[in-house]
């Protein structure tokens, strides 16, 4: 199964995409959003919906995913 990540600086976030190989061919892709704060660092995980058909389209949706989640507001600690 073939993983692949990219970390990204975003509006003073880290957004890490990941991609996975998806056994009936195509590849999904999820996130998270990583927040330094005083208290340390907050990680946010989300799932982008659908199947992708190459890796690197998978990581682009996730990243624009993150970016969309940063510029509405990330909810901290939540999951979707």
């Amino acid at each position: 199964v073939a993983i692949m990540k990219s970390r990204q600086g975003y509006e003073g976030y880290i957004i890490e995409a990941r991609s996975l190989e998806l056994s009936d061919g195509g590849f999904s892709a999820e996130l998270s959003v990583e927040e330094n704060d005083a208290s340390g660092v907050t990680e946010t995980q989300f799932h982008v919906p659908g199947t992708f058909t190459t890796q690197e389209i998978a990581i682009e949706a996730a990243i624009q995913a993150g970016r969309q989640r940063i510029d509405v507001g990330v909810e901290r600690g939540s999951q979707s």
